[in-house]
């Protein structure tokens, strides 16, 4: 059995294929069943509703923007390149849920074969790069980062860094311009990808010092100069902004939060069961068992690492992998709005399934054992694989999805909210007031739930209560658009006070610019009030920020029509049915036209769609009866 301190062994070509066969077969048998699953949570901020990812024009604003800034929301995180993956996928799906997963688990499967490849640069073990790459691809712990859109940011990262170390490893041997150039890419790229990448360099020192190997200095100091120019263009360009929202506890009082979350962390790696999201900011007193289970745990960890640290680096290097990587998220240095999320898992865990694959390997390479060896890494990847295929079923739908987390985190007012929002999207809106109110109780604070609470009281024709609950969240948050924006529509719609609602909308518009269906409705105020020139020009806005909205495709017909251009009216009605199949009133619209042109076959056919739907006009029956 070769040395861990040995240089590396060549594998065969045979077995590269073959381990390419089982890492790529492996990642998209276990996600296959996620490929369907809804957009969620975030996803409607980063994706569906973004419009920097709907227009390449846009590209420059990528790069100097911080995520979800389009929705208004000063976050602390800058991460251009997940934005620019979903400009690619927008370009080849459009908003097809199943190429934003298909890309999510590509790159997933990617990542998988970086972890394959590195190690395989650090030991040559076949055997052992094969088990951890396979671990890791199957491995439930990674749904939250690859069944979810929005965790695309995991994948990336790691999947950058973990190329970028392996060409630094290959600049020993070949120190030229493409492995340098490639390895300082690859190490940008995780950088714009995701701000925990940072710690490259760190894992680097510590390979060094684990296994007492000279820093490769020419290419370490690269790394270290691409890191302060990212860190130089982070601060002057993007600027700063705290990640922890509202009041930060001490370090004294995230402490025992930190052990908490280390216990968690250990069983659900070992035992994967229970996985959820919002697991939320929850402070512990230090009597809490789960504090004194992981402190004990670690220091028992960390004590035998130390001891056996020259005579096994493999251990130190592992472990030490998986507490480097972990502390940037730990609530150590930096307060987070969690104790602990399991997508911070992702890069720490390899350190785990490095040290599972090798009690794997160290059984396979003693003849005696070896049988036992096959069994249990067979039984091990197909138990975890199995929880993952399960694990997915959760994210393939929100309802679902946001009722699984509510029996983890009750008293979450985020899941009340997102869950009324979910039952509002599929037409089950019975329930939304009861799941609002019960999102206020929890959180009286949240302003989404008081905006939420309006469009349900406006859905039911209740608008005095409808206008208190956007009042209230104006009050709250003045810097808020969607408030704005909804009072404006019960301004324009029911109480006629048109001034007021293109004043609302435009406080709207002054809050948030890439909304795109304020731009819609106030083009159709001033169609309203034959301001035709006006509106289109709004409307052209508007589509150009959201070109998936069927409604502004069916104001845009409609002004036309209303202007005199009766053919760019009927393209824009049929495009609102081609992204749109099942929105009536464009049915109902185009068979308007064709009754008024005399043309009577269509305009009964885009009728009886029209009346399939639920939309039924009386008076158009009537005129198109004789014509059956």
């Amino acid at each position: 059995m070769p040395s861990l301190n040995s240089e590396p062994l060549k594998p065969t070509l045979k077995f590269l294929i073959l381990s390419m066969v089982l890492i790529i077969g492996a990642g998209f048998l276990v996600y296959a069943n996620a490929l369907q699953g809804d957009f969620l949570w975030d996803d409607e901020t980063l994706v569906e509703f973004n419009p920097y990812i709907k227009d390449w024009a846009q590209l420059g604003k990528i790069f100097t923007s911080r995520l979800g800034s389009i929705a208004n929301e000063a976050g602390a995180f800058y991460r251009p390149v997940q934005t620019f993956t979903y400009l690619l996928d927008y370009s080849f799906w459009r908003l097809n849920v199943v190429g934003y997963h298909l890309s999510n688990t590509v790159w997933h499967i990617l990542t998988a074969v970086g972890v394959f490849a590195l190690l395989q640069r650090f030991f040559g073990r076949g055997i052992l790069s094969l088990l951890t790459a396979l671990l890791f691809v199957v491995h439930p712990i990674h749904t939250e980062a690859v069944a979810y859109i929005s965790g695309r940011a995991d994948s990336l990262a790691t999947c950058f860094m973990l190329f970028s170390f392996v060409l630094y490893l290959r600049s020993a041997a070949r120190p030229g311009i493409g492995v340098l150039g490639g390895m300082t890419v690859c190490f940008m790229m995780a950088l714009l990808s995701k701000e925990i990448s940072f710690i490259l360099p760190v894992l680097i020192l510590f390979y060094h010092y684990s296994f007492r190997k000279p820093i490769f200095k020419k290419a370490f100091f690269i790394l270290i100069g691409t890191l302060v120019l990212f860190a130089l263009w982070r601060f002057f360009v993007i600027g700063t902004s705290a990640i922890a929202e509202g009041e930060t506890p001490t370090l004294a009082e995230r402490l025992p939060g930190i052990f908490v979350a280390l216990t968690n962390y250990y069983r659900i790696l070992l035992l994967p069961f229970g996985l959820h999201m919002e697991y939320g900011g929850l402070l512990f007193p230090y009597g809490e068992p789960k504090a004194f289970a992981g402190l004990f745990l670690s220091a028992l960890i960390a004590v035998y690492v130390w001891v056996r640290r020259k005579r096994d680096p493999f251990l130190l290097f592992a472990a030490g992998w998986f507490f480097i990587a972990l502390l940037p998220s730990s609530n150590l240095f930096i307060p987070i709005n969690a104790y602990m999320a399991e997508h911070w898992l992702y890069i720490p865990s390899i350190g785990f399934f490095m040290l599972l694959a090798r009690f794997l390997a160290n059984l396979y390479e003693s003849k005696k054992l070896r049988g036992v060896a096959i069994l249990t890494g067979i039984g091990m990847l197909g138990f975890y694989a199995a929880l993952t295929v399960l694990q997915n079923r959760h994210w393939n739908n929100d309802i679902s999805f946001y009722k699984k987390m509510l029996l983890h985190a009750p008293a979450s007012s985020r899941l009340y909210n997102n869950l009324a929002k979910a039952y509002h999207d599929a037409g089950r809106d019975k329930e939304l007031i009861d799941l609002l109110k019960s999102a206020l109780a929890l959180d009286p604070n949240n302003i989404l739930a008081y905006n939420n609470l309006g469009n349900a009281y406006k859905e039911a024709g209740n608008y005095a209560e409808a206008k208190r609950c956007y009042l209230k969240a104006i009050e709250m948050d003045p810097t808020h658009a969607g408030p704005y924006y909804n009072l404006s529509t019960i301004y324009a719609d029911v109480d006629n006070n048109v001034a007021g609602a293109i004043e609302l909308l435009n406080k709207a518009l002054e809050l948030s610019p890439y909304f795109s269906k304020t731009y819609n409705k106030l083009g159709q105020i001033y169609l309203q009030q034959g301001e035709h020139d006006k509106a289109i020009e709004l409307l052209k806005t508007a589509v150009k920020l959201n070109p998936d909205d069927p409604e502004i495709y069916h104001n845009f017909g409609y002004v036309y029509m209303q202007s005199g251009f009766p053919d760019k009216g009927e393209e824009m009605y049929l495009k609102a049915i081609e992204i749109a199949p099942n929105y009536a009133p464009v049915y109902h619209d185009l068979a308007v036209i064709y009754t008024q042109s005399g043309d009577y076959a269509k305009a009964i056919l885009y009728c009886d769609r029209a009346v399939s739907m639920g939309y039924v006009d009386q008076q158009l029956l009537g005129i198109l009866k004789p014509y059956r």
